[in-house]
């Protein structure tokens, strides 16, 4: 069986042939850019599952200079927690609302008009607390821009 990732698997044994769509595209398929449009300034998020345990930071960005009209401004801290992690969010609220508070600023501090990431756990986190602070940022998984689909309301809810 062919295998996505090489070497050994993850910290916790994550299997190696697991991957995102974005390391799927760039690093298995070797696209290097995609045919979308998105006249827009957007920030990304780094999940830490991806980043940690599947080493992907670059590829979404590759992906996303290709979008015609995008600008891509860095997130800063793009690579610090959300502060979701699956049940931590539930077992330690208080912590998790503190880490989620400390994202959205950040978010609201690049002038983006649209967040972007690769996990949904993350994307809830963030446009949960982006909407009851009233910070007017679209929230929407990477795969919706690759694939020109912001004419439709975003997979995580309305616009």
């Amino acid at each position: 069986m062919r295998t996505i990732r090489h070497g050994t698997s993850g910290r916790r044994g994550f299997p190696r042939r697991s991957t995102s769509l974005v390391s799927f595209l760039t690093d298995v398929r070797g696209v290097t850019g995609v045919d979308a449009a998105l006249p827009a300034t957007v920030t990304y998020h780094d999940s830490c599952s991806g980043l940690r345990e599947l080493g992907i930071r670059e590829q979404p960005r590759q992906l996303l200079k290709s979008v015609e009209g995008l600008t891509l401004k860095e997130l800063p801290e793009a690579d610090v927690c959300c502060g979701f992690g699956g049940t931590f969010c539930v077992k330690y609220p208080d912590v998790s609302n503190a880490i989620v508070g400390k994202k959205a600023k950040h978010i609201a501090s690049t002038g983006a008009d649209m967040l972007l990431a690769g996990d949904l756990g993350c994307l809830m986190n963030m446009d949960g607390k982006l909407k009851r602070e009233k910070i007017g940022v679209e929230v929407r998984h990477v795969a919706e821009v690759l694939a020109g689909m912001t004419d439709k309301p975003p997979i995580g809810g309305k616009l």
